[in-house]
């Protein structure tokens, strides 16, 4: 059998899953993230447990298995700072220029860069709908996909096919 696909997801997405399907998301995330296949960066978990809803209380309960921590982790601390010096600022695609992670609300403590370095060292794909952490996946050859993607992915949105009879 095939290893499952892992996500690395920015807070977005999860605020999206939950705010469109409710608890329903909420019980799928939980299976995700007790076989460990949703992972979050440490900055994601921080920015989400700043809540007090119910995602926020997911997150806290599954923690654990959730949460992708950066020290102690070579990898990761060797990656992480590469792609915030090389995106921080702006991001050139052809010939256009776009604001990089740090002209996002949260500044510099956007917690973009630890999305992709951590999905990159895991080999996940990330789930984010920011255009600039979709641009430095594209540079980067990370495959990315957007929250509605991974709700279908994740069966909580069911296709509907149509019947040309």
């Amino acid at each position: 059998m095939a290893p499952q696909e892992q996500y690395v997801a920015d807070a977005n997405a999860l605020i999206q899953l939950h705010r469109h399907f409710g608890p329903t998301a909420l019980r799928k995330l939980r299976e995700l993230a007790a076989s460990e296949t949703l992972r979050l960066p440490e900055g994601v978990v921080r920015e989400i447990l700043r809540g007090t809803d119910r995602l926020a209380q997911f997150v806290k309960k599954h923690q654990r298995n959730l949460e992708v921590t950066f020290r102690n982790n070579a990898s990761l601390t060797g990656e992480l700072p590469r792609i915030e010096r090389t995106y921080g600022e702006s991001i050139s695609v052809g010939k256009r220029k776009y604001p990089g992670f740090w002209h996002s609300p949260a500044g510099r403590k956007s917690a973009d860069a630890q999305v992709i370095a951590a999905a990159i060292v895991l080999r996940a794909t990330v789930v984010s709908d920011d255009q600039a952490v979709q641009l430095v996946c594209s540079q980067e050859g990370v495959p990315c996909i957007g929250w509605a993607e991974f709700a279908r992915r994740i069966g909580l949105i069911k296709p509907t096919q149509l019947s040309f009879l």
